[in-house]
């Protein structure tokens, strides 16, 4: 094979490396006003289980992607757990409300994991040393939590919607007491650099 062969291929082979890169860049960049990411505020929920003195026995925990399309938050990923020996914790699941953007609320709702349907809204009792976890949505299972139109609208000004747990708290030698636990999840545009670093991440 001559020189000038060899570096025939070999300007072929950088065309097609770097129109790849470009592409994928592109669509990077193109995608960045269809994909938002979510952050529960921590400094709240802290201050909410402080509030109601839970802090000391109550870990309460919800997860996200790292990314999602506008239309994609159909369910929120929770688990509570109860570090104490001798407390019981109750959720009254039909006392339970999440709220859209403008904070309005509706029914939260438990949901099969994996599956468009809604498991029993009978109470939970999350016993001493046991996790509860669960998936969340509200009434219209399947469907987008928010419309992708009012999402992005949030999400450019970091706005928040709200969970709203009705918890039961059960004390030995006590008579028991309520909690309206509110745990609120702020919606942000994900930023350029971390779309760029996803795009590149292999499928």
């Amino acid at each position: 094979m001559d020189f000038a062969t060899e570096l025939a291929r070999n300007i072929l082979v950088l065309t097609v490396y770097f129109i790849v890169v470009a592409l994928v860049f592109n669509r990077a960049f193109q995608s960045l006003d269809k994909l938002v990411k979510f952050e529960a505020d921590a400094t709240y929920l802290n201050k909410e289980l402080s509030n109601y003195k839970l802090q000391d026995f109550l870990i309460v925990k919800f997860s996200f992607a790292d990314k999602y399309e506008l239309d994609e938050l159909k369910r929120l990923s929770m688990s509570i757990e109860n570090k104490s020996k001798d407390v019981f914790v109750e959720i009254d699941w039909k006392q339970c409300f999440i709220s859209d953007f403008d904070k309005r609320i509706r029914r939260a709702i438990r949901v099969i994991p994996g599956k468009n349907e809604a498991a029993s809204q009978s109470p939970s009792t999350i016993l001493p040393g046991q996790t509860l976890k669960e998936e969340i949505s509200d009434e219209k299972i399947g469907s987008p939590l928010f419309a992708p139109k009012n999402l992005q609208a949030a999400a450019d000004k970091n706005d928040y919607f709200y969970l709203r747990l009705f918890l039961k708290i059960s004390e030995a030698n006590t008579k028991g007491r309520s909690c309206n636990l509110r745990c609120q999840f702020i919606a942000k545009n994900l930023s350029w650099q971390k779309a760029l670093v996803l795009a590149l991440q292999p499928k």
